[in-house]
């Protein structure tokens, strides 16, 4: 008797999943037949993409169908520059929605990035809608994309903390958790990044290298470098000590500088931006940098580097 409930019950569902694939089947057709006799009906071709991409569908999503729809959606949208009850950003999540589906991510992230912006456009930069997608968005990106991800969270939050008391999430706090993870996420993206990066000054227009300050050394990634200083208070700063600051030419010639020379070896970085000239910036001549040698170069630096510390020890 068990079995045959058991079984009952598994015919049952089968047949309840059949009436709802068959059900939604028919919602698609009717809202694509709407949006097929309403050509210019923005709505109307947003309500069908989202009609093909209904999870009841389960295999039979068609995203090839939702993407034509979505684009006509997209299209509209576009074509009328006041905001139309979001259609522009439903338009593009229902973009962003079919490449995750399809597993395209570049252009699923491209799409988050625009629902985001059309959101922002037709609701406001306070909106919640707006901060709330940014914030989770942001978060799907991090994994990926930290780079991308992490400036939407911040945003986020900061957005949320300016915006009027009735316009904020008003439980933002319980997911203070995502700013640190994705800060976390940011560092480890940027160590990578810079993990073989070497500061380059100049002094009279000879270039130098920084390979040890009194923090820091070319032994360890260049992320994080100048925070400990950062953190002293000026007094903390004069008082404290550290390892000597070393520098090398260009012919691995290295120089430990005195107190009296920090001045000198300083980092000093200037550039400007133009209107006139915006895709370029302005770069002074012997301005400091970060530059990143060849494998081969950057292992002998290091082994120079230590050879040099081991022989003023």
């Amino acid at each position: 008797m068990i079995c045959v409930a058991m079984l009952c019950c598994a015919m049952a569902t089968v047949v309840n999943a059949q009436n709802t694939v068959e059900e939604a089947m028919k919602e698609l057709e009717s809202k694509a037949k709407l949006a097929d006799q309403n050509p210019t009906n923005g709505k109307m071709q947003y309500e069908a993409a989202a009609a093909c991409m209904s999870d009841a569908l389960g295999e039979k999503r068609d995203y090839d169908r939702a993407l034509t729809y979505a684009n006509r959606a997209l299209k509209i949208a576009q074509e009328h520059p006041a905001p139309q009850d979001t259609l522009k950003g439903l338009s593009c999540y229902a973009l962003m929605m079919i490449y995750m589906g399809k597993q395209s991510w570049d252009n699923a992230f491209d799409f988050m990035e625009m629902t985001v912006d059309a959101f922002q456009e037709e609701l406001g930069r306070f909106d919640p809608v707006t901060n709330g997608t940014k914030l989770l968005y942001g978060y799907m990106m991090m994994s990926a994309n930290p780079f991308r991800g992490f400036p939407m969270i911040q945003d986020a939050f900061n957005n949320n903390e300016m915006a009027q008391q009735n316009k904020r999430i008003d439980n933002i706090l319980q997911v203070g958790i995502v700013q640190e993870l994705a800060l976390e996420m940011l560092i480890a993206a940027h160590t990578r990044k810079y993990y073989h990066g070497v500061p380059r000054i100049y002094v009279d227009c000879q270039p130098y290298y920084i390979v040890q300050t009194r923090d820091w050394n070319i032994e360890r990634p260049l992320v994080g470098w100048m925070v400990p200083h950062m953190l002293r208070s000026k007094a903390e700063n004069d008082a404290y000590e550290g390892d000597p600051t070393i520098v090398c030419d260009e012919y691995f010639n290295f120089k430990v500088v005195s107190g009296e020379e920090r001045e000198k070896y300083a980092m000093n970085f200037t550039f400007k931006h133009f209107l006139k000239n915006p895709r370029h910036l302005e770069v002074e001549d012997c301005s400091a940098g970060i530059i990143f040698p060849q494998p081969a170069n950057y292992d002998k630096l290091l082994t120079k580097f230590r050879e040099f510390k081991n022989s003023i020890k």
